[in-house]
């Protein structure tokens, strides 16, 4: 391996892309690193292309005259007061409610009755589950009392949850 330096660039002596396509000078070869900022010239009023790219397709020119200064940066809807004589407006947002899916265990929520965030309360209450399971047992000979354990048994029984500041009903889970 030999240490001679490479070979000199085959093109542009003055350096890669030459300085009269993009329309600027040439730093002066002695300042080091980037150029300063006077040796790029302001672009021509009226075209945002480089030159040699044509003219801008419709619409993406300088604005029309008469447009004002963007709107202001923030949180949306909330510009500044309306002037004096004239009566502010308000926006009413209207959600939908949200449909809850229950289970069978407690749920983190907010009560619809007394709005307050609650864990529900559970109990169980038999329900078609429970029934479907005795009369099973029934069909199969177990009439003498023991179609009644699915009524004992509370993973065949539904949930039903509660509040518990208020005690009101808040959801069911059937589990049929």
């Amino acid at each position: 391996m030999s240490s001679a330096p490479p070979p000199p660039y085959p093109g542009n002596p003055e350096g890669y892309p030459p300085p009269e396509k993009y329309g600027y000078s040439a730093p002066p070869p002695s300042a080091p690193g980037y150029p300063t900022q006077a040796a790029y010239p302001p672009p021509p009023p009226g075209n945002i292309h480089p030159p040699g790219y044509g003219a801008a397709p419709p619409g993406y020119g300088p604005p029309p005259p008469g447009y004002g200064p963007p709107p202001p940066v923030g949180h949306p809807g909330y510009g500044p007061p309306p002037p004096m004589g004239q009566p502010a407006t308000t926006t009413v947002i209207v959600q939908p409610p949200v449909v809850m899916s229950f289970n069978e265990t407690q749920l983190p929520m907010r009560c619809p009755k007394c709005n307050a965030d609650i864990v529900t309360s559970i109990h169980y209450e038999s329900g078609t589950l429970s029934w479907i399971l005795c009369l099973i047992l029934c069909f199969f000979g177990f009439f003498m009392g023991c179609c009644l354990i699915p009524f004992c048994i509370d993973s065949t029984k539904d949930v039903v949850h509660t509040c518990p500041n208020c005690h009101q009903h808040i959801g069911r889970y059937n589990r049929m």
